[in-house]
């Protein structure tokens, strides 16, 4: 038996969903999306993603970092100033994804190590 494709499923999210650093929220919405990837070696936990009208854009700080997945495309990434701190590469986001998860254009997902994402 074969080993399954890499792949990644997106979805509604079916709850509100809040990220926060600290005590500051950085964005909340109804709207979510989740993404699942799973790939042959490994499950990935899932990722919410927000829109990006529901994320606070006073908040976020571009930066030169990119990435790219062949499944998802290239990642462009933004550091978060809160509080007089700067969490480095703390969001990413799609400005063109691949037809797989086109769903997530015009989303933005947080690292959870270094802002809180929680439904409500």
């Amino acid at each position: 038996m074969s080993e399954p494709a890499h792949r990644a499923t997106v979805t509604a999210a079916q709850e509100h969903y809040v990220a926060r650093v600290g005590d500051t929220v950085v964005a909340r919405s109804s709207r979510a999306l989740i993404l699942e990837e799973v790939s042959p070696r490994k499950t990935y936990a899932p990722v919410i993603y927000f829109p990006l009208e529901d994320v606070d854009q006073t908040v976020l700080r571009p930066c030169d970092h990119h990435s790219f997945c062949p499944i998802k495309g290239e990642a462009a990434y933004h550091d978060i100033a809160v509080d007089g701190q700067l969490l480095e590469r703390a969001a990413w986001f799609y400005p063109d994804p691949l037809l797989m998860v086109a769903g997530v254009k015009n989303h933005l997902a947080f690292y959870r190590d270094k802002v809180a994402v929680e439904g409500a």
